[in-house]
């Protein structure tokens, strides 16, 4: 390299080393992102929702709020629990169809079973279910005895069952 191209790097390059640096773009990689802003988890009212959890027989059952629950509404697995719970304490059987979305987008209509329960010193008690046909190899729809509470014999509107009036 000659001495005016040696001249001409060492200018360009002490021009580079001498130039302002914007430092914005340094501090955003060094800063870290800021946490989203998350919705405060629900205190529940843990005697409550044990007074519940007794009243129902629900051995290991505490309020899920990702799943809607509440210390006085829960959302059974399937609908042979919610029988299952219908059959030991009783309760007042309703339906209507409920619009579902999954986190996917995926959306479909769904039949909401749910058992009202007015459970003592409590106050009213809703335990929920979705129908599925799935679980048909069970049995028949209308040989449930909550959907015999449903859809009674032609008798009358919803009925309510005293616990153990079903079996």
């Amino acid at each position: 390299m000659d001495t005016i191209g040696l001249a001409g790097t060492v200018v360009i390059g002490t021009a580079l080393v001498l130039a302002p640096i914007d430092p914005q773009p340094i501090r955003d990689l060094n800063t870290p992102a800021p946490e989203p802003h998350r919705e405060p988890a629900p205190v529940f009212d843990e005697a409550l929702a044990a007074r519940v959890q007794t009243a129902l027989g629900l051995r290991c059952w505490r309020p899920n709020a990702e799943h809607g629950e509440t210390e006085t509404r829960l959302v059974l697995w399937s609908q042979l629990e919610l029988n299952d719970l219908y059959e030991r304490v009783g309760g007042t059987v309703t339906s209507r169809k409920v619009h579902r979305e999954a986190s996917d987008g995926a959306a479909w209509t769904a039949e909401e079973i749910t058992v009202s329960i007015d459970v003592p010193g409590v106050g009213l008690v809703e335990a929920t279910t979705d129908w599925y046909e799935g679980l048909a190899t069970y049995g028949p729809r209308d040989e449930l005895p909550l959907m015999r509470a449903l859809n009674p014999r032609p008798s009358g509107p919803a009925r309510t069952c005293a616990p153990g009036a079903e079996r």
